[in-house]
Order: C-alpha cells, then sequence, then structure tokens
C-alpha cells in the first residue's frame, strides 16, 4: 500500500513552515507522498479573515509547484460545510482503497482531539502522525497508541502572522513559498 500523509488547513496562506514540515516528515517518516488538504471552513476557525478558496488553492499549487512528493487535495470543496476531518478521511479511503492514510497533526491538535467529530473512532481507525508545537505538551494525553510522535523542529511561523505583517505593509516575501508573496500582492490579499 503507498503511504501517503494528509497535512489538513485552511493555508491562508500556505508558508515555509507548512513546507519545511512536510519536507521534513518525508524524510523522517515511511511516508511516500504528502497531501496538502485544503479546507475551505475549518468548523473551529471563522471565515470571516479566509482568502477566497480558488486563491488559496492556487497558492497551493504555486507552492509545491512540481515536486512530485506533494500533491494538492481539494476534496473538501465539494463537499458539505464546515469540513470534519473523519468525513474527508472515510471519502478518500472509499476513492483510494490503495492507499493507506495518516493524519498529520500538530500536538496542539491532537490535545484537542476530543472536540472533534468522532475521535475515538478517527483515532482507532487512522495512523497519527504528530509533530511539535510550542505550548503544547502529549504528556497528559492518555492513548497515543496509533500516534506516531516525531521530533520535528518546531518553527515559529505562522499564517496568523503573515497576514499581520502583511496587512501592515511588511515585506514577508522569505516567510512565503517562491511565488506565493507575488500572488498575494497581484490579488490584494490580506490587505
Amino acid at each position: 500500500m503507498n503511504k501517503t500523509g494528509l497535512m489538513f488547513g485552511s493555508f491562508n496562506p500556505v508558508h515555509i513552515g507548512h513546507l519545511a514540515l512536510a519536507n521534513y516528515i518525508l524524510s523522517f517518516s515511511d511516508l511516500k507522498e504528502i497531501w496538502f488538504v485544503v479546507t475551505p471552513q475549518n468548523p473551529f476557525k471563522e471565515s470571516s479573515g479566509l482568502a477566497p478558496e480558488n486563491h488559496r488553492l492556487k497558492m497551493m499549487e504555486i507552492a509545491i509547484n512540481s515536486d512530485q512528493r506533494f500533491k494538492i487535495c481539494d476534496i473538501e470543496f465539494n463537499m458539505p460545510r464546515p469540513s470534519y476531518t473523519i468525513n474527508t478521511l472515510d471519502k478518500l479511503k472509499g476513492l483510494y482503497p490503495n492507499k493507506c492514510f495518516s493524519l498529520i497533526m500538530g500536538a496542539d491538535n491532537l490535545l484537542a482531539i476530543d472536540k472533534w467529530k468522532e475521535p475515538s473512532r478517527l483515532m482507532a481507525n487512522y495512523h497519527i502522525i504528530c509533530y511539535p508545537r510550542n505550548g503544547s505538551e502529549l504528556s497528559s494525553k492518555k492513548d497515543l497508541s496509533n500516534v506516531e510522535i516525531i521530533n520535528a523542529p518546531l518553527m515559529n511561523i505562522s499564517a496568523t502572522l503573515i497576514r499581520d505583517a502583511l496587512k501592515k505593509h511588511k515585506n514577508i516575501r522569505f516567510l512565503l513559498p517562491h511565488g506565493v508573496y507575488d500572488y498575494i500582492q497581484k490579488y490584494n490579499l490580506y490587505g
């Protein structure tokens, strides 16, 4: 079976932290590829600050360019909103029965997984690769039997930091993948 990691996010916008993390996980796990699942609407986040989904999808396309190890997945664009990870995982499993999917998430999300839809089923049926996040200690989490902790380096870059800097007209070109800053400027996103 082809081992595929799924990195979910609104990617609002995609930044170098996303790509550095994905590259690290591919290098230090048994995954063969990572799909970036662009989420139109996260049930835990306000939609008011989101760039239009077609722009976020295009920025992801620019970001991963021709790296064959990375793919874009827009499956949630055609699913009910808000998007629930367990529904997306089930749909992907049905569409791609020859793939073995692993869910990639930060420690902060793993600690809050009890708030997700059907967390017990998700944890029991899907392998999770968890990376560290500042301020999120996993020692309090009881059942990590289906969780692989990967000691990825911490990068203190966030889409919120990027958006705030762009609103202040700061040039943060090198915190974004090549071409994404120019795309944001061209379409006046986050200004």
